[in-house]
């Protein structure tokens, strides 16, 4: 990483905010509504992140299930989606990236406009150039987030040469190695070490993630 990243992209669950009560609760209330089992807490904990379709098919449904529960889910999931609060000192970092004029975009699985009111409710709406999220279809991926974030921001003229992922799990590091893009991965979201294994660094704090994306000091 000896020469600086040109723009920053931000994965929203596990990184900026801490969703995972509100998205496990969320399919709990959706597989109880179809009369389905619902799995534990732990396992639950591993569709904080990837697209809903996955998750669904993941826990053995197929067809029109799936899209029935996604349905639901989202459904359930739009009166709770701006309960999450952000990860202490991820607000301020992200204003201060923005304020150095780092050029700063989402790629998140989360809806579009869900993402947009999060940010926002969080009053972030301003240190960032693009809010890229999912649509609603299937074919909607990290990938294809990512890819919509990095064309947006060059339609805009920021420099997209060397562009960086900010994320929590293996979604984040798989999606961006599709797109070409590499990851920086942060500790304190949902992902095990092991996926955050191929990321070029891993930030164990705020600040430390700061220093990797090239957050300049401030004069004292």
């Amino acid at each position: 990483m000896s020469e600086p990243w040109s723009c920053v992209l931000f994965d929203v669950d596990g990184t900026i905010v801490d969703s995972a009560p509100q998205v496990t609760r969320a399919f709990q209330l959706a597989l109880e509504e179809a009369g389905l089992d619902v799995p534990g807490a732990d396992r639950l904990r591993r569709y904080v992140g990837p697209p809903l379709w996955h998750s669904f098919s993941d826990l053995g449904y197929e067809g029109d299930l799936v899209a029935a529960l996604v349905k639901s889910y989202r459904r359930i999931y739009d009166a709770m989606f701006l309960d999450p609060l952000p990860f202490p000192g991820i607000v301020e970092l992200l204003h201060r990236l923005h304020a150095q004029g780092l050029p700063l975009a989402t790629a998140t699985s989360k809806q579009q406009y869900m993402a947009a009111a999060q940010l926002e409710h969080l009053g972030l709406t301003p240190a960032f150039d693009v809010i890229a999220g999912a649509t609603p279809g299937p074919g909607s991926t990290k990938a294809t987030v990512i890819a919509d974030a990095l064309a947006r921001l060059d339609a805009l003229g920021a420099d997209v040469s060397r562009p960086v992922l900010v994320g929590d799990s293996i979604w984040d590091v798989e999606g961006a190695r599709t797109a070409g893009v590499e990851v920086i991965g942060v500790s304190w979201g949902y992902g095990e070490d092991s996926d955050l294994a191929p990321c070029v660094a891993v930030a164990s704090s705020v600040e430390e993630l700061g220093a990797l994306v090239g957050l300049k000091e401030t004069a004292s």
